[in-house]
């Protein structure tokens, strides 16, 4: 705990904070483009019918959130873990009295903290929002019920776990050639294999549900494997 306290002090996370608030009005933007959408008379007619409820947005915009917040917990995750163990930055590191995997886990921790606050409440707060400003707009023609809050609140909280699983797997693959490239299109990739069944996530939960268990349990899998060689490392 004292570690992790330690590293949420050294962490500047005011760039993918600022990042993150960019993602989130991306997000309510695109929201409310796509509750526009049913009422464009040359729209596309099937685009209509997907848009025209709560459950229909709020899946298509999380499956954009879970890649953008992917990519971005890999960045951060190569900026404060895969980085501080390339040259000085390592001889720092093993110069402080500390368990070597415990700060591994730590950053790891600072990490997915970061990224799954701020992606829950860009998914589930995004619709939170939406939903107040449209009862005033009224663009969707949807009636609302307590279903709605509930399955909005279960898929932002798999999808964060599958976000959360895509990150810890892609920051392993860029630690083995300490890329910061190498993280980030490992993300992309990621994410975009799985966007297709995230958009279908009110159709599809259980397989997704699946894939965000086995993308964080790989994950955290993949971290115990980079906390051993950390372990191991010579300076």
């Amino acid at each position: 705990m004292n570690i992790l306290k330690l590293e949420l002090k050294k962490t500047n996370i005011k760039p993918y904070f600022l990042s993150a608030i960019a993602v989130f009005v991306c997000i309510m933007g695109l929201t409310y483009i796509l509750a526009w959408v049913p009422h464009l008379d040359s729209g596309d007619k099937n685009a209509a019918i997907l848009f025209s409820t709560y459950q229909g947005i709020s899946a298509i915009c999380n499956a954009i959130a879970l890649m953008s917040f992917s990519i971005l917990a890999s960045a951060m995750g190569y900026r404060y873990l895969t980085k501080e163990y390339c040259g000085v930055g390592a001889i720092l590191l093993f110069s402080y009295p500390i368990n070597r995997k415990s700060v591994v886990w730590a950053k790891a921790a600072v990490i997915l903290l970061f990224i799954s606050t701020t992606m829950f409440l860009t998914e589930y707060g995004g619709f939170l929002i939406f939903i107040g400003t449209d009862s005033v707009l009224q663009m969707v023609n949807d009636p609302l019920v307590p279903g709605d809050f509930m399955l909005a609140f279960r898929n932002a909280l798999v999808l964060v776990c599958l976000a959360d699983g895509i990150a810890l797997c892609a920051i392993r693959m860029g630690f083995i050639k300490k890329s910061n490239s190498v993280t980030i299109i490992s993300a992309v990739i990621l994410s975009m294999l799985l966007i297709n069944p995230v958009a279908a996530i009110n159709e599809q939960f259980l397989p997704v549900l699946f894939l965000a268990a086995a993308a964080l349990i790989g994950g955290i899998l993949l971290i115990l494997n980079v906390s051993h060689k950390v372990k191991r490392m010579e300076i």
